[in-house]
């Protein structure tokens, strides 16, 4: 993975586009909610297209960066304020913190409320919080990993793999076949079921076909016909890409 800096204009300054070289055919631009830019090419690209594609390119950059500027209270796990929002499950929530004698959790359809034994305690307010959000996603993602493996991957003779969940910059998750271990993003608890669904069917279907071929989308397709409507809600959700 290289770096390349790209200067924006006097607002936005000067950014950092990581860029990967994969073995794909198509360019592939992204710019998270975290303010990442990620470009993936061929392996085979020159470095002289790729800085003119970024330059052809800085409009959008500079928009994007600056929408998510912005919206910088919105969707945020990390330092948790009263009265901000994130999304779950595809849902804009708010989140609350209120006093307790036990620290817990509790959701309904709009809003999170946090109870604490000290509110002033912002540490302790967002180690419940992620407590909860990492117990929840974790909870969620195996109901659904089961239940694909039930009715789909147990008949290839392929055991369940091993779930982990950790936050990841770039990536919803990742399969790693020869440790038969799936890894998925906490951050994906903020798209809807459909969205995750797409996800783990994803990772799962690397345990039978590695690479991204045309076996690997014939057996997506067969198995959950609309995955590429998922896919593009999913993109358009949380991060725009090009």
């Amino acid at each position: 993975m290289d770096n390349i800096e790209l200067y924006l204009g006097p607002v936005n300054g000067t950014v950092t586009v990581q860029v990967m070289r994969k073995e794909i055919k198509n360019v592939h631009l992204k710019v998270f909610r975290s303010l990442d830019i990620v470009l993936s090419v061929p392996e085979q690209v020159p470095y002289e297209w790729i800085d003119s594609f970024l330059l052809s390119r800085q409009k959008w950059i500079d928009d994007q960066i600056t929408k998510y500027k912005k919206t910088s209270g919105f969707n945020n796990l990390d330092g948790v304020k009263n009265g901000t929002s994130t999304q779950f499950l595809g849902t804009d929530i708010r989140i609350y913190k209120e006093v307790s004698l036990k620290n817990h959790v509790e959701i309904d359809e709009k809003k999170v409320i946090i109870y604490v034994t000290d509110v002033t305690d912002d540490n302790l307010v967002q180690k419940v919080f992620n407590k909860w959000w990492r117990k929840t996603a974790d909870k969620i993602y195996r109901q659904e990993m089961d239940q694909f493996y039930d009715s789909v991957f147990r008949k290839y003779g392929i055991d369940k793999p091993i779930m982990t969940i950790k936050k990841m910059k770039t990536l919803w998750g990742s399969c790693t076949p020869q440790k038969n271990k799936i890894t998925l993003n906490e951050y994906l608890l903020k798209a809807n079921i459909r969205c995750i669904q797409y996800v783990v069917l994803h990772e799962l279907t690397h345990l039978l076909h590695q690479n991204h071929n045309s076996d690997f989308y014939d057996f997506m397709t067969i198995h959950m016909p609309d995955w590429q409507e998922r896919k593009k809600q999913l993109d358009t959700e949380v991060v725009q890409s090009l």
